[in-house]
């Protein structure tokens, strides 16, 4: 009995050890099966998700075509406004500026005649409900404030707030210059130029501002460096200033050197025709002129030399004198040929 019992037992262990190594090869493929997903999900490329990732700004064809707040034209005179605070882009075309109705905003390429060719400045203009200068690219510092004045045309500005001081049928013409200042002297070779041809439409005066001649102050005193001012303020007093500063300037030349004239080399450009006793006492008292011609100046807005002004509200750059003052007054007789 008991020899039975030991046969039943071994065969009842003979018959369940393939079921107890069945199972543990069972769990070890599971394990080995799940640790293959998790490493090849860990390599996997990501999908590629339904919508593209949006970008920050949206191209024109994306947005909405809305209607801007300010006309072309308004777009087109705060653009004028702007270029009339830079003096390099006075010189410029004015451009049609062209609108971007994703970020809102006027946008022009100025184009600036240099002695190289051409330099680009690219202009931004918010569409707020007040137009605001948003930025100037190529410019080293964006201005404190925009100009109240206008560039009309090349090298001619309207200026904003003054009155028209022209009488009758002549043009009131003024320049402002500077008798010793390089740049000046050659204007005055244009303004003559320009004169000469439109002689019975203007009326001309000529104001002093100051700019070489302040620099010479430091090496040879106030007095020295602007006797040369109060005889051409003389001068023009007589209409003997067309006679007088030629042979003065030509003086200068001849010397070579950045130097005042002396009392005798002026004495020696005195026209014949000159009233030595009217002269005389002028002299003496044309500081309180040179005064009033640098107010004058800070009237009009003018800070560098030459200058030139029609009108009293058209403020051109030499070089563009005759242009300016034909696009300001067609009707002039010269103007349309």
């Amino acid at each position: 009995m008991k020899r039975k019992q030991i046969i039943e037992s071994q065969a009842a262990q003979a018959w369940t050890k393939p079921y107890y190594a069945t199972a543990i090869l069972f769990v070890v493929a599971v394990v080995i099966l799940f640790a293959l997903l998790i490493f090849s999900a860990m390599f996997q490329e990501p999908s590629t998700p339904e919508t593209p990732t949006p970008v920050p700004f949206p191209s024109p064809t994306q947005c909405t075509q809305g209607t801007p707040l300010h006309s072309l034209q308004e777009a087109k005179d705060y653009l004028s406004r702007v270029m009339a605070t830079y003096r390099e882009m006075s010189r410029s075309d004015i451009p049609t500026p062209t609108y971007n109705s994703c970020d809102k905003a006027w946008s022009a390429v100025i184009r600036i005649p240099s002695t190289g060719g051409e330099r680009r400045t690219y202009i931004r203009i918010n569409d707020t409900p007040a137009l605001l200068l948003d930025n100037v690219y190529l410019e080293i510092v964006k201005p404190a404030y925009v100009s109240e004045d206008r560039l009309v045309t090349n090298g001619t500005l309207l200026l904003t707030g003054k009155i028209n001081c022209s009488s009758g049928s002549l043009v009131r013409m003024m320049e402002f210059s500077d008798p010793y200042c390089p740049s000046c002297i050659l204007g005055d070779g244009r303004i003559d130029a320009f004169r000469r041809q439109f002689n019975d439409s203007v009326d001309f005066d000529y104001h002093i501002l100051p700019s070489t001649m302040q620099v010479m102050e430091n090496s040879y005193g106030r007095e020295d460096v602007n006797r040369i001012a109060y005889y051409m303020i003389c001068m023009q007093k007589q209409h003997l200033l067309d006679d007088f500063k030629p042979c003065a300037v030509q003086k200068y030349r001849a010397k070579g050197v950045e130097a005042p004239l002396s009392k005798e080399e002026l004495d020696s450009c005195l026209p014949s025709a000159l009233n030595t006793t009217e002269f005389d006492a002028c002299v003496p008292t044309a500081y309180q002129e040179l005064a009033f011609d640098k107010s004058m100046a800070e009237t009009y807005g003018v800070t560098e030399t030459p200058v030139v002004l029609f009108d009293c509200k058209y403020r051109v750059l030499p070089e563009y004198m005759e242009s300016g003052f034909c696009f300001t007054h067609p009707w002039i007789s010269g103007c349309n040929q």
